[in-house]
């Protein structure tokens, strides 16, 4: 029987060419794009799950409320990993991790900056079990200034050499690190990533005994089973027995007067295997995911396949008529319908089965441009896994027998002698399912259309919203500290030259300004969350920001070196309206003691951080110790001589330090890498649902018009003209589109506007010109697809057709 089957498909494959052609080519992009959405979805959720005993891996944040200002940070304080490790029977062990960002390292004349250098805990890789080539990994990190590198950088540094033993040199102050161990390039599915390892005993800060200075990553694993809750409750002990107290000796008050203003503080914790996905944690050592994207490319997924299904199912149903007297014959010379079902289903399945070979090959083709579209490193092999492959077949199955159960139940419902007598109703007739299922197909469209268009808004409108200053031609000069005693020198042999309008060292420039810490306004009883930067006089010069009360610091005003500028946001915050002179800050600025500092200025609000979040309140103070970058503005003109100048005098005064700079507006721009990735997941995506859905309304066209060709004779015979017919011939078509629009527009400015919008302190709005535009291309390119058979047919002779007549 299923030979028979199989003539039977293939005989029809050959008759009927064109749409055998649609039919495959539509499922082949639709099979390919779902396959390459759940691959995408699948790497997305594999994070972090190769880690051993992954489930019981946890990580600790610190999370609160300070006079209104929500705080969730990734990092805690040092001592809160030990204290775990002795006072909690359900840790079985812990582990600490410090994030260094952009450190020089060099190795006799080569000298590099490493942008993510992990300052661990010796128990690092029985924790985590990365993958360490060279060395033992129980003593590789047992001591201080041990350095682990990663595979690539041994390469870089060593081409073919044993790099065990040699000696790096790291930071500005060049301390001498030994290379104990190599570890395997880190897994792209790893929330945490590096290219050198170093052992924490190289860093102070791991004895640190502060709990209310947050500067590591904590992690911990329990025992199997463990109830969760006893973690949680010791974690909240901790406020009580060692935050507080601290608290109170620095800040002066207690965690019940913190309490009484409505501030909060506390401990937490998330499991490792959830950190990518639904993390949304400040501080974080690399930009997380987000779940809601894989429920949009999840949805995206099955709408793309369904819109392949329907064409199938159209086509199908419109050529019922050719089909009927097939099934009539069948059934009045004894076949059942069980038999009419299971032959139209095969046929389903062998289209989807040539239509899955197809799409291996898009896949194939398409892969690595889907991994510079999408961030991702996913490479063919993923495709042998036995379970992938597994999966594969079992998606064609269930795609044929979706694709082909309308169809076959639809075309073996017929009554033998109805079909034989010719009083079967033709599949050109208005058919409401399947116009239903035409307008299904072009609101799923009309919504990915009006999607991408508002992605494409809000990335356009972040990359041009006034940030309260002017980033365009500023350098961000990195590792000024190697400059030493030479810095002043450094910046006016700099600004001696024409080119360079203002140059500032600072602590941080935007948008990677984040140091946060509990001030007050002195002579009240209130505490406020601030973000601190540290900047030299020359700042607001350098960055274009605006004052608009006060003063910026000055040279001239050497009592300045203790004084703070303040934000808006801050400045209205506290409760001032007018700055006269008598305002003061009390907290820890530059020193180990509470000090108060005069506000001497009010700064216009600017963004300093991502634009998904509200502008926070922001103070400035000078200290010289703390510069580690510095803004350098250019004058309009050759930014590549301006660069090498720059260079030229970074090698006279720094040292032998490694030269590394980024531009301001792009690393506003490099915030919303994920953002942008999606925005050209969705627009491939939308052109793919689009493709399909033109694929099967292309072929529906040519069908009606072949079956109307009669008809269409007449009229142009008795004088019709050639707009007239095409008209006719498309008005169909563009109702359906137009129902499609009516219902999809208002769908998705609601699903955007309410939440992907929602996401961004600072966005764009929709608007129905939006909508309308979206709407209006739809119409068009479903006019443009059906309007070749329409001028086809419109266009041909009368007498071809009326001859036989």
């Amino acid at each position: 029987m299923l030979k028979n089957y199989l003539k039977i498909v293939f005989r029809t494959l050959q008759k009927n060419k064109v749409y055998a052609s649609i039919n495959i080519l539509g499922l082949s992009l639709g099979i390919a794009a779902s396959i390459l959405i759940v691959v995408f979805v699948a790497d997305e959720l594999s994070y972090d799950q190769f880690h051993p005993q992954s489930e019981r891996l946890y990580r600790v944040d610190f999370t609160g409320k300070l006079n209104g200002n929500e705080f969730n940070m990734a990092m805690t304080g040092a001592p809160i990993g030990p204290a775990m490790a002795e006072e909690i029977p359900e840790v079985e062990s812990t582990l600490r991790v410090g994030q260094w960002e952009s450190v020089p390292i060099q190795y006799e004349e080569l000298t590099f900056t490493e942008g993510n250098i992990l300052v661990v805990e010796k128990n690092f890789f029985d924790f985590f079990g990365f993958e360490l080539l060279q060395g033992d990994p129980a003593t590789v990190l047992d001591g201080p200034n041990k350095i682990v590198i990663t595979e690539d950088n041994a390469r870089k540094y060593f081409g073919d050499e044993d790099p065990i033993g040699k000696v790096l040199l790291r930071g500005s102050d060049k301390t001498a690190s030994e290379i104990t161990g190599v570890i395997s390039n880190p897994p792209s599915n790893s929330h945490l990533t590096y290219d050198m390892i170093i052992s924490g005993e190289s860093w102070e800060y791991m004895k640190n005994e502060s709990w209310s200075s947050n500067n590591l990553y904590t992690y911990f694993r329990t025992y199997p089973e463990v109830d969760l809750s006893n973690v949680q409750t010791a974690l909240d002990g901790f406020i009580e027995k060692y935050f507080g107290p601290e608290i109170e000796q620095y800040l002066g008050f207690s965690m019940d007067e913190l309490r009484a203003q409505g501030n909060n503080v506390g401990y937490g914790f998330m499991p490792v295997e959830d950190i990518h996905l639904y993390s949304e944690l400040s501080e974080e050592p690399t930009t997380p995911g987000n779940i809601q994207y894989l429920y949009i490319f999840g949805a995206i997924s099955i709408f793309i396949i369904l819109i392949a299904c329907i064409n199938f199912m159209n086509l199908a149903t419109a050529k019922s008529a050719n089909r009927a007297k097939e099934v009539g014959v069948r059934k009045s010379i004894g076949a059942g319908r069980t038999s009419l079902v299971g032959q139209f289903l095969s046929e389903s399945m062998i289209y989807s089965f040539i239509s899955g070979f197809v799409a291996l090959i898009f896949i194939l083709v398409a892969l690595q441009p889907f991994n510079a579209l999408s961030g991702k490193n996913l490479s063919w092999m993923v495709f042998l896994d036995p379970i992938l492959l597994l999966g594969f077949f079992a998606f064609l199955f269930f795609v044929g027998l979706l694709a082909g159960s309308y169809p076959a139940f639809y075309l073996t419902s017929f009554s033998p002698s109805e079909v034989l007598k010719g009083k079967v109703r033709k599949g050109t007739k208005r058919s409401g399912f399947r116009n239903g299922l035409v307008i299904f197909q072009f609101i799923v469209s009309i919504c990915l259309i009006i999607s991408s268009l508002v992605v494409y808004k809000q990335l356009t409108y972040m990359q041009e919203v006034n940030l309260g200053f002017d980033k365009e031609n500023v350098i961000n000069l990195l590792h000024t500290r190697a400059l030493g005693n030479n810095a002043e020198a450094f910046k006016q042999d700099l600004l001696s030259n024409t080119g360079f309008v203002a140059a500032s060292f600072a602590n941080n420039l935007p948008p990677k300004i984040d140091w946060t810490s509990v001030y007050r306004a002195v002579d009240t009883e209130q505490d406020y969350l601030f973000t601190m930067n540290w900047v030299d006089q020359d700042h607001l010069d350098a960055m274009g920001y605006e004052m608009v009360q006060g003063r910026f610091f000055s040279e001239d005003f050497p009592t300045d070196s203790s004084a703070l500028i303040v934000n808006e946001s801050a400045f209205k915050q506290i409760g001032w309206t007018e700055l006269d002179g008598t305002q003061k800050i009390s907290g820890y600025f530059d020193a180990d003691t509470n000090e108060e500092r005069e506000v001497i200025g009010v700064i216009k609000d600017f963004n300093y951080d991502n634009l998904k979040l509200k502008i926070e309140p922001l103070i400035m103070g000078i200290a010289p110790d703390y510069y580690q970058e510095m803004a350098i503005r250019l004058n309009p003109g050759d930014i590549t001589d301006r660069i090498n100048l720059i260079e030229e005098l970074w090698s006279k005064y720094a040292n032998g330090a490694a030269f590394e700079y980024s531009f301001v507006d792009s690393n506003f721009d490099s915030l919303y890498r994920s953002e942008k990735n999606m925005g050209n997941i969705i627009l491939v995506f939308t052109v793919l649902a689009i493709s399909i859905a033109c694929l099967g309304l292309f072929g529906l066209a040519a069908y009606t018009t072949e079956q109307r060709s009669k008809e269409i004779s007449i009229r142009k015979a008795m004088g019709a003209t050639m707009p007239h017919l095409v008209t006719l011939l498309s008005k169909d078509f563009t109702v359906l589109v137009l129902i499609a629009f009516v219902i999809a527009g208002p769908l998705a400015y609601y699903v955007m506007d309410q939440y992907w919008l929602q996401n961004f302190a600072f966005r764009t709005s929709i608007g129905w010109v939006l909508i309308f535009g979206a709407g209006m291309l739809s119409i068009l390119i479903a006019w443009l697809t059906v309007s070749y058979q329409s001028f086809k047919t419109a266009a041909s002779n009368p007498v071809d057709y009326l001859k036989s007549e």
